[in-house]
């Protein structure tokens, strides 16, 4: 190994994917808006980080997210749900119809966005990954990770259609 690289261990792999795989699982499937290759994608991209670890544990949040949706992105698959629902097992607080009712209108707003713009902007306020990390994880600078969520926070104000 390099001086400075840290691998992943195997037991953090478990770690992660114990304790953040629904998580991660309802960002990759707000961007991608399919149960079955957000599903497929994310498994992917587990596989990928045990065969090749990313250098370090820093952000694997991030990572996963990032190999997911490139993952899905290649293999998209042409079905669409009619509706999509982020949740597999609604919590106590999502039961509540105002809450059904804002979940669905951020869902509105987000379908109106590009996929990159959606990927940054679920990276940001879902996953609470901050503009350098979504920067590093998209491989981009990070006034274009700035300028990008300016763009899909104005679109989504103005309920403006995608362009």
């Amino acid at each position: 190994h390099f001086i400075g690289v840290v691998e992943v261990r195997p037991d953090r792999w478990e770690q992660i994917y114990r304790e953040e795989f629904p998580r991660i699982y309802r960002a990759v499937l707000a961007v991608v808006r399919d149960r079955d290759t957000a599903l497929d994608a994310l498994h992917d991209a587990f596989c990928e980080g045990l065969r090749k670890p990313p250098p370090d544990d820093g952000s694997l949040q991030g990572w996963l997210f990032r190999v997911a949706i490139r993952k899905a992105s290649r293999s998209r698959l042409r079905r669409r749900f009619e509706r999509l629902l982020w949740i597999d097992a609604p919590s106590e607080e999502t039961k509540e119809f105002d809450a059904v009712l804002d979940r669905l209108e951020v869902l509105r707003l987000l379908q109106r966005l590009s996929e990159r713009q959606r990927a940054m902007v679920i990276a940001e306020y879902y996953l609470g990954l901050d503009q350098n990390d979504i920067a590093e994880i998209f491989g981009v600078r990070r006034g274009t990770v700035s300028a990008t969520l300016a763009q899909a926070r104005a679109r989504m104000r103005s309920g403006g259609p995608h362009a």
